[in-house]
């Protein structure tokens, strides 16, 4: 890739797909939806009995891993069933068609395009693959935070580390009991500067639980490109995982380019999902 273009970002899925495969004639985004509907539950009891959680134990790691619930467990165990009695066989029989399911659900649920999306392993994945594979030049920085995870700190010192390009690590606030939405999105835009190329950010903070204003940034960063050239402007790239299944949201809302998230932790996913938006 010559530039940064992240209508053709392609992981394992997405466009990699035949349009045939996800065409809806082939396969009916009816049939997608049935594949993800969520199960009813009458009472909060059926709810956790979905879950063989421990009952002697408070559970509080959810951000972590999820187990799983009743429906998930089913669907493993068919598939582990599958690939051990014809491994071969049931993979070429299923992948393209369990994929597009997964493609099509998504996309349903975060109100986009299914070849939009790439799926992979985890956010950790999704971060190292997106940021791994950005266009930068020498002179241009990226701006990131001191609130992210080490997994989006690494995969940017080395990505910079690769083109000349620097990272800035800024502090969004000073005190959580005194910030605002507005505050926050003035002391990023303060320090977006003309070399600005990539601002990378996490939606929910793991450490303490903060929700930054994303619409509010995407919205502001949107303000500042309409004086920039294409090849100047601002791509703000979001770590979604703890937004993901929490948030209502659709992402022609919130204004992002890019958008990485792991599916097992509050989307109560198998362990080893997740995507690239």
């Amino acid at each position: 890739m010559d530039a940064i273009d992240r209508r053709r970002f392609l992981v394992r899925s997405g466009l990699a797909l035949s349009a045939a495969v996800l065409s809806p004639e082939i396969f009916p985004l009816s049939q997608a939806a049935a594949l993800a509907e969520p199960t009813k539950s009458s009472d909060w009891q059926a709810v956790r009995d979905q879950f063989p959680l421990s009952r002697d134990l408070i559970h509080l790691a959810g951000f972590f891993l999820a187990s799983h619930p009743t429906p998930v467990r089913e669907a493993i165990e068919r598939h582990r069933a599958g690939l051990d009695a014809d491994p071969i066989g049931y993979w070429l029989g299923h992948e393209k068609k369990q994929e597009a399911a997964v493609l099509q659900a998504a996309a349903g649920y975060l109100g986009v395009d299914p070849t939009e999306i790439a799926l992979t392993d985890s956010t950790t994945m999704g971060l190292g693959l997106l940021y791994g594979g950005l266009m930068l030049k020498g002179g241009q920085e990226i701006l990131t935070t001191t609130h992210d995870h080490y997994s989006t700190e690494t995969s940017l010192r080395l990505r910079a580390e690769r083109t000349s390009a620097t990272v800035r690590r800024i502090a969004l606030y000073d005190d959580l009991r005194r910030i605002t939405r507005e505050n926050i999105v003035q002391t990023l835009v303060k320090e977006i500067r003309p070399q600005t190329r990539i601002v990378a950010v996490t939606w929910v903070h793991s450490s303490t639980g903060l929700k930054l204003p994303i619409a509010e940034m995407a919205r502001a960063i949107q303000q500042l490109n309409t004086s920039r050239a294409e090849e100047a402007r601002v791509i703000f790239c979001v770590d979604g995982v703890h937004a993901l299944g929490v948030e209502d949201f659709r992402l022609s809302e919130v204004g992002c380019d890019f958008l990485i998230a792991g599916t097992h932790k509050w989307m109560f996913g198998p362990r080893g999902t997740g995507l690239v938006w």
